[in-house]
């Protein structure tokens, strides 16, 4: 009978083990397809979080760089994360500015598109930019900019065509591009 309660403890411990929730630094180092180099930003979405990151790369010369992109990781940390994907990155280079956008896609069961997250966001590359103001059908918005070791990057979350750096005082602004 002893053996029989060993057993049985054994098999809820295994099973309360490989239902932990999975944190996210796992899910960055584990589930993104690509050299995670440095996490710009995470900006809380319905369903999880965006995540800005660098990813080190090579180009048809096997020359290397750094390329901006993004990730949709599902979940919570209660419950835990997943790479919710799509997993690519693109890259450009620019004297000013560089600028991507992406749609992340989230569908239930029967294929109904439950969750729709437009994304805008980039490099700056000019020191003298000192915001960024993103284009959409509502007009004009200022992204927010993020400060890193690496470099500074803009981000915003919604339905923008293109965005635009600006240097200069509130008083006197001057379209950099």
């Amino acid at each position: 009978m002893n053996h029989k309660w060993i057993v049985v403890l054994l098999t809820v411990m295994l099973l309360l083990t490989a239902c932990r929730a999975v944190p996210m630094n796992q899910v960055i180092e584990e589930d993104i397809p690509f050299n995670v180099k440095e996490v710009i930003h995470t900006e809380k979405v319905k369903g999880g979080v965006i995540l800005l990151y660098v990813t080190r790369q090579k180009n048809e010369k096997k020359e290397e760089f750094d390329a901006v992109t993004v990730a949709f990781l599902k979940g919570n940390d209660r419950d835990g994360w997943e790479n919710a994907g799509h997993n690519h990155w693109d890259y450009d280079e620019d004297e000013l500015l560089t600028v991507f956008k992406n749609v992340f896609y989230e569908y239930n069961g029967n294929g109904d598109l439950e969750n729709r997250i437009p994304v805008i966001y980039g490099k700056i590359e000019d020191s003298s930019i000192n915001s960024i103001e993103v284009i959409g059908n509502e007009g004009l918005e200022r992204a927010q900019m993020i400060k890193k070791d690496s470099g500074r990057y803009f981000f915003k979350v919604g339905d923008y065509e293109t965005a635009r750096g600006l240097s200069g005082s509130e008083n006197e602004i001057k379209l950099l591009k």
